[in-house]
């Protein structure tokens, strides 16, 4: 193996792994693409990488262990585990596969905020250069990228997405049959990224066998970046941690692509971020970037389960468990247009019981509230991260304002007729055990799912587990300050960190890297991945960071 290259890409997530095969069809550059976790070379794919269903988000072995956020800050929310791939592909290998690109008024706001160059008009190209869309042929869409775009069709629907499409037609709220391009409010069908039997991530998409046989390309996982080496104020090469061994690796670029928590953790280890911060933990700093580590954002999230009567089920047959959705503007004075969500997800888990048990969700597209990533002092600099979730009074209006509409879309004649008892779910490192697949619990899930199809006045008990208490969910929205509570105490956040390296112009003091990804005052490092990017989209992050 060679100990020099032209770029060293740190970091084989969805950035990753577009990064090293755009770089390396340049047949001049050598390009080493460094991953700590598995690799999933084409045909060696493990079957739950691959399934349609998000089966891999079960699997411990696929995320960096130990690693534990605060919801909201650390001194008013525990520590909870928060799921962040280390694995090719990264969170494309394991997450939900939905395939949202954001609306146009993201991308001018990301402009607004100093990223120059990357508006609508700028980004709408590459959406195109890399989705396949399978559905829709308008000339906002592609056809010769390697990332298949897809919906659900109609007449696969779960008995729940058309329940609440029934809904949706009884309040006059349009139907969106392609969210990508139609930026309207209304009730959609989700665009999903995969095939109809195989998952669609970013290692299988842009690391395909041609592309890994390519001589200038160098991938190698089960590596370990450590840090950066430094020639004065430019990064020159990296640490790597390497079968029980530390290299140093040399290179003319680095490119740092370990997402929105990751990447500004490493970047303080080494020296780079808040000075003052860097000096309490006795660490010296290279560059006084305040920056780095703040801003984060994150979709918030809250979920009401449901159980749904037998043979008012999702068929096994549709393996997608997101296949419909409601975005809509709450209209509350101060906030944006389209900043409201709410999935319809007709099931939970990969088990039996997963299977009876759907949930709708209310999230925050456009939370006003910003957190911070820092690192924590005497723990081997592991970073602590404070989503700082509903720490902006209007995110909390916008939640109560949203978990009443979902109670609504509950008492719809046609959503009371195929499911049951109905019930809050807290989403916390009790529910991810009790989702492990494991022998224990697939016998468990099992006997409780024939259980309750067999005495269904026992669901009410069984579900009340799944949350600390039983709640009373009419009288609940009834109670102004008893839902504020109730919402502090169960919201979580999706898996879609951004904003702790953000982009913008030099004479901007709280900006880390400019708009193409180079770290302001360093030579030699780009940060590039969804840490860069100024504000979070309204959707899911995986197909933006593959634009990025």
């Amino acid at each position: 193996m060679s100990d020099s290259f032209d770029t060293i890409i740190i970091g084989g997530g969805a950035a990753g792994c577009v990064l090293a095969n755009r770089l390396s069809a340049r047949s001049g550059a050598s390009v080493l693409l460094l991953e700590a976790g598995l690799d999933t070379p084409p045909g060696k794919e493990p079957p739950d990488v691959l399934d349609t269903y998000a089966t891999s988000y079960y699997n411990d072995a696929y995320f960096w262990p130990e690693l534990k956020v605060h919801w909201r800050r650390k001194d008013n929310s525990p520590p909870m585990s928060f799921l962040q791939g280390r694995i090719m592909g990264g969170g494309s290998s394991v997450m939900g596969m939905v395939a949202y690109r954001g609306t146009p008024a993201d991308y001018a706001e990301w402009e607004a905020h100093g990223a120059t160059g990357w508006g609508w008009a700028d980004v709408l190209p590459y959406y195109r250069k890399l989705e396949n869309d399978l559905d829709f042929s308008s000339e906002l869409h592609g056809h010769d990228g390697p990332v298949p775009i897809r919906r659900t069709k109609t007449e696969d629907w779960a008995p729940l997405a058309k329940a609440v499409h029934a809904f949706a037609q009884e309040r006059q709220i349009p139907f969106i049959a392609d969210m990508n391009a139609d930026f309207r409010d209304g009730y959609g069908a989700v665009p999903m990224s995969n095939w109809p039997h195989k998952r669609a991530s970013a290692a299988i998409c842009y690391l395909d066998t041609a592309v890994r046989a390519r001589r200038n390309l160098m991938i190698v996982n089960g590596a370990t970046a450590t840090g950066f080496v430094f020639e004065g104020r430019r990064v020159t090469g990296v640490r790597v941690r390497l079968d029980g061994q530390e290299k140093t690796l040399r290179a003319r670029e680095i490119i740092l692509a370990l997402g929105g928590l990751h990447s500004p953790a490493f970047l303080m280890r080494a020296g780079l971020g808040p000075a003052s911060h860097l000096r309490e933990l006795g660490i010296e700093a290279r560059a006084d970037l305040p920056g780095i580590g703040q801003n984060l954002s994150n979709h918030a999230i809250i979920f009401i389960g449901l159980l749904q009567h037998r043979h008012h089920r999702q068929a096994a047959s549709v393996r997608p468990h997101p296949m419909t959705a409601l975005r809509y503007s709450s209209g509350l004075p101060g906030a944006p247009a389209t900043d409201m969500y709410i999935n319809v997800q007709c099931k939970t888990s990969w088990s039996a019981l997963g299977a009876q048990v759907a949930n709708l969700a209310p999230t925050l597209l456009k939370p006003m509230a910003r957190g911070r990533v820092s690192l924590t002092a005497g723990d081997a600099g592991r970073p602590c991260v404070e989503f700082n979730l509903l720490g902006h009074e209007l995110d909390l209006a916008r939640f109560k304002q949203g978990f009443r509409r979902a109670i609504d879309i509950l008492s719809h004649e046609k959503v009371r007729a195929m499911s049951g008892v109905t019930f809050p779910v807290k989403f916390d490192d009790r529910l991810r055990r009790l989702n492990r697949i494991t022998a224990a619990n697939r016998v468990k899930s099992t006997l409780i799912a024939a259980l309750i199809d067999v005495v269904p006045p026992l669901a009410g008990p069984i579900f009340s587990t799944l949350a600390d208490r039983r709640v009373d969910l009419a009288a609940l929205i009834e109670d102004d300050a008893a839902l504020a509570e109730h919402i502090r105490h169960n919201v979580a956040g999706m898996f879609h960190p951004v904003g702790t390296c953000r982009m913008g112009a030099t004479n901007d003091r709280n900006a880390v890297v400019d708009p193409a990804g180079r770290v302001h005052g360093i030579g030699g490092l780009r940060v590039v991945d969804a840490s860069i990017v100024p504000t979070v989209p309204r959707g899911n992050t995986n197909i933006p960071t593959i634009m990025v």
